[in-house]
C-alpha cells in the first residue's frame, strides 16, 4: 500500500535489513561515498537494484545514474558479485547461497538546484532520490541511512528524516529512517554549519534551515513561517497532516525555484529575498507555494501520482490542480497573511497572472490538460519558441483557478468559495490516503459547492484553446480587468514594446525568445540572432537596449546577424500595455459583498 505519512516516532529504536552508509569524506571533490547493506529473504537466488530516473515534483527525466561510479558487490564474505546491467539504471546481482550483500559507490554532486544534490568541503544537500537505488519489490519496508561526517566542521544537520536514535551529532554515524522506500526518497537532508530555527504550530513542531553565505535573520524567516503555516492549515481545518516539518531555504547568487515534499519543501532565492523587505515578498509567496503542497499534491493528488513508477515519464492530464491551483493560492495566501496589501494582490494578479498570460500565444494553440500530460516534454524541456506553442500549467491553471473561485463565489452568494472545494478533495483524500483523485472527483467536488453549470464551465476552459469570458465572472464581484498604453515618466517617454526578449552572452546581445505576431516577428527577428544595433547605437546589454527602444518613439532600425552574416530590419514599435484588476467606480452592495468575501483575511497584517 502506497504511504506516504511518518511520525518520528515510529522510527526511533528500530532496525531495518537495508541500510545506507554515506561518507562525506570526500566531499572537496563534489562526491559522497555510499555502501548499500541488503540482509536478504531467505531463498532469495538473485536481487535486482534500481536508482531512479527522475524526481517527483520535477517531471523530467535526469538519469541519475550519470552520476555513479565505482560501483562493485559482494557477500559477507568479501567475494564479488558480478554486476547484470539489465536497464541503463538497473542491474541484477546472482545472491544464491548469500544471506547478506553490499554494494558501495561514489556519487559525484555538483549541480545546486532544488532537485539535485550539491555537496562541497563548506556544507552537503543529500537528496536521496537522486542517489540512493532501491530494491524491486522491497520497496515496502524500513530503510535506514547512516551519516558519517566530522561534526566538528559540520556541527548542525537538519533532516526530514526520522531519527532512530537520538540525535547526537558528536557520535557517529547519525542514524535516520523512512518507514519506506518512498518517504526515504521524498526526504532531503542539509548537513554544514547553517542557521536553524524551530516553532511549533497547528500541534506539530517546525524546523527552518538557511543556508546562506553570509549571516541572516533566521528568527524573521521563521516567525514568516509560522504565519504561513496557520494561515494555511486554518484553510483545512486548523491541523497539519504532520508531526514535523521542515523548510530549507537556501539563499545564494543566481538561485531560484521550490520543490515539495510532504514533510519539507526546498527553496532557493537571492540573498536580496532575505535583506530587501520589497524583494522578501516574492520569497515569502514561494514559501506559501510550496508548503500549499503539502496537501494539494502531495496528498490531494492526480491517482498517477503515487505509488511511483521513478524509471519512466509518469503522465497525467491534472498538473492544472497540482501547480494551476496552487500558484493561485501562493499569492492569495500570501495576502491572507499580511504579507501583500490588498492592492499589491490586484497588482500582481494583474500583471503577473492575468496580463502575463495574454503574452503566451501558445494558449491558443494547446489545452492546459494536454499542456499537462505533455509536461516532461513542454514545460521541462521548453524551447526558446515554447511559449508560442503550449501555456504553462502553472500560469493558465492558476488563472483558471482564480475565475473558478470568483465564479463560485458569484454563483452560490458567497456562501461558497474554491476553499470548500480543496476541503472536500481533502476530506476524501483523507477517507482513502492510498487512492489518487480523477478529473471527475475534483469536478464532482466543484459541483457539489456550486452548480452544475459552473462544472461544465471549468470543464470546457481545460479543454478549449478560447480564452474564458473575464468580463463575464468579474462583473458579480465588481470587478474589471483594464488594459492601459504605458505612460511616461518624469524623465522618459512612454515604454515601447517589441516583442522579443534579449539576454547578454559573453559580451552579445542574443535574442533569447520572440513571441508571435510582435512588431519583432514581424521585423524576421529570430531566437538566437545577436542584436549589435539600434538606429547605428552599439549595443550588448538588455538594459541599453529597452533605454534605446524606449527612447526610439515609433520604430527603430536593428543591425543583427543570423549565422555570421549581417543584415538590417526595421520594427514598428507598440506602446506598452499596463494591466490593471480594480473595482468598479459604484458597485453595487451585492458585488461590494461578494469582493469582500473573496478578499477576507484569516490573519490581519
Amino acid at each position: 500500500m502506497y504511504r506516504i505519512e511518518q511520525r518520528d516516532d515510529e522510527l526511533s529504536g528500530t532496525t531495518a535489513a537495508i541500510r545506507y552508509h554515506c561518507w562525506f569524506d570526500r566531499a572537496a571533490e563534489h562526491l559522497l561515498r555510499v555502501r548499500m547493506e541488503i540482509d536478504l529473504q531467505p531463498n532469495a537466488d538473485n536481487i535486482r537494484l534500481t536508482l531512479p530516473s527522475w524526481a517527483p515534483g520535477s517531471y523530467k527525466i535526469r538519469d541519475f545514474i550519470s552520476h555513479v561510479g565505482n560501483l562493485h558487490a559482494y557477500d559477507e564474505n568479501g567475494c564479488d558479485l558480478p554486476i547484470e546491467w539489465v536497464a541503463k539504471n538497473s542491474f541484477r546481482l546472482d545472491t544464491a547461497g548469500a544471506s547478506h550483500i553490499a554494494v558501495e559507490y561514489v556519487f559525484y554532486a555538483n549541480e545546486r538546484t532544488v532537485r539535485t544534490m550539491h555537496i562541497t568541503r563548506w556544507r552537503a544537500f543529500l537528496f536521496p532520490v537522486n542517489c540512493l537505488f532501491y530494491v524491486e519489490g522491497r520497496t515496502d519496508e524500513i530503510h535506514h541511512v547512516l551519516l558519517y561526517y566530522d561534526s566538528s566542521q559540520w556541527r548542525t544537520l537538519t533532516t526530514a528524516l526520522s531519527p532512530v536514535q537520538p540525535l547526537d551529532t558528536a557520535t557517529m554515524p547519525v542514524i535516520l529512517g523512512a518507514l519506506n522506500y518512498d518517504i526515504l526518497a521524498d526526504s532531503p537532508t542539509e548537513i554544514g554549519n547553517h542557521q536553524s530555527a524551530t516553532f511549533y504550530a497547528c500541534g506539530a513542531r517546525h524546523d527552518v534551515a538557511l543556508i546562506a553565505p553570509v549571516p541572516l535573520n533566521v528568527e524573521w524567516l521563521a516567525a514568516r513561517c509560522r504565519t504561513i503555516v496557520e494561515a494555511e492549515a486554518s484553510m483545512f481545518g486548523g491541523t497539519v497532516p504532520y508531526d514535523r516539518y521542515v523548510f530549507f531555504v537556501y539563499a545564494g547568487a543566481n538561485l531560484n525555484g521550490g520543490l515539495e515534499h510532504a514533510r519539507c519543501s526546498v527553496n532557493m532565492c537571492d540573498v536580496s529575498a532575505l535583506t530587501d523587505p520589497t524583494k522578501a515578498k516574492s520569497l515569502l509567496a514561494l514559501l506559501c507555494h510550496e508548503y500549499f503542497h503539502v496537501w494539494n499534491i502531495k496528498r490531494i493528488r492526480p491517482a498517477e501520482y503515487g505509488p511511483f513508477d521513478y524509471t519512466r515519464e509518469v503522465l497525467s492530464p491534472m498538473l492544472w490542480l497540482a501547480e494551476g491551483f496552487t500558484s493561485y493560492y501562493d499569492d492569495l495566501f500570501a495576502y491572507r497573511a499580511g504579507f501583500y496589501s490588498r492592492e499589491e494582490y490586484l497588482d500582481i494578479l494583474a500583471r503577473d497572472q492575468i496580463g502575463r498570460l495574454l503574452h503566451i500565444p501558445g494558449r491558443h494553440a494547446m489545452t492546459i490538460r494536454d499542456s499537462s500530460y505533455l509536461a516532461w516534454v513542454k514545460l521541462y524541456a521548453q524551447s526558446p519558441d515554447g511559449q508560442n506553442r503550449f501555456p504553462s500549467y502553472y500560469l493558465k491553471g492558476g488563472v483558471l483557478a482564480l475565475l473558478l473561485d470568483l465564479a463560485i463565489i458569484a454563483e452560490t452568494d458567497g456562501v461558497r468559495r474554491l476553499d470548500d472545494v480543496m476541503l472536500t478533495l481533502w476530506q476524501k483524500y483523507r477517507q482513502s490516503p492510498e487512492r489518487g483523485l480523477t478529473e471527475t472527483d475534483v469536478l464532482s467536488a466543484i459541483e457539489q459547492h456550486s452548480s452544475q453549470r459552473v462544472r461544465d464551465q471549468f470543464w470546457q476552459w481545460l479543454t478549449q484553446v478560447d480564452d474564458p469570458d473575464m468580463v463575464a465572472i468579474l462583473s458579480p464581484l465588481g470587478l474589471e480587468f483594464v488594459t492601459d498604453s504605458a505612460m511616461s515618466t518624469e524623465l522618459l517617454p512612454p515604454e515601447r514594446w517589441a516583442g522579443m526578449q534579449l539576454k547578454s552572452d559573453s559580451g552579445k546581445l542574443i535574442v533569447a525568445s520572440v513571441e508571435d505576431a510582435t512588431p519583432a516577428s514581424r521585423a524576421g527577428i529570430a531566437v538566437d540572432d545577436e542584436i549589435i544595433a539600434l538606429n547605428d547605437v552599439r549595443v550588448t546589454t538588455p538594459e541599453q537596449a529597452q533605454l534605446l527602444l524606449r527612447t526610439a518613439m515609433g520604430s527603430v532600425t536593428v543591425t543583427a546577424s543570423c549565422d555570421g552574416r549581417l543584415y538590417r530590419t526595421q520594427i514598428e514599435l507598440r506602446l506598452a500595455t499596463q494591466y490593471r484588476l480594480q473595482c468598479i467606480a459604484t458597485p453595487g452592495s451585492q458585488q461590494y459583498l461578494l469582493f469582500e468575501r473573496w478578499l477576507e483575511r484569516s490573519i490581519e497584517g
